[in-house]
């Protein structure tokens, strides 16, 4: 399956992304523990502020009207379901069900 991403919004992430990376780096750098840790939580909460406030200052693109996205070729569309059928039977009023499904009293 492909997912087309517009260019626009991939740079809004690795942007997001690279911040929240500098924060880690910088957060580790600072760290006063004997092994050197950064802080995952504020670097993760930077890269979300970041890619929040870049995607509501560019925005995100919405295709135009009357454009529709083109199926790949690898894509099947799913066969249509069929209902069961009902045929009559000899000397009975109500007719019996031939399907998959049990028939309701």
């Amino acid at each position: 399956m492909n997912v087309p991403i517009d260019v626009g919004a991939g740079l809004i992430f690795l942007v997001s992304a690279a911040v929240g990376y500098a924060v880690y780096r910088h957060t580790r750098a600072t760290s006063t523990t004997t092994p050197l840790t950064g802080d995952i939580g504020v670097a993760f909460t930077a890269a979300s502020v970041t890619l929040v406030a870049l995607a509501f200052l560019f925005g995100v693109s919405i295709p135009p009207d009357g454009v529709e996205p083109t199926p790949s070729p690898s894509q099947s569309s799913p066969s249509p379901t069929t209902a069961p059928e009902v045929t009559p039977m000899p000397n009975s009023a109500t007719p019996q069900h031939t399907g998959a499904e049990p028939a309701n009293s």
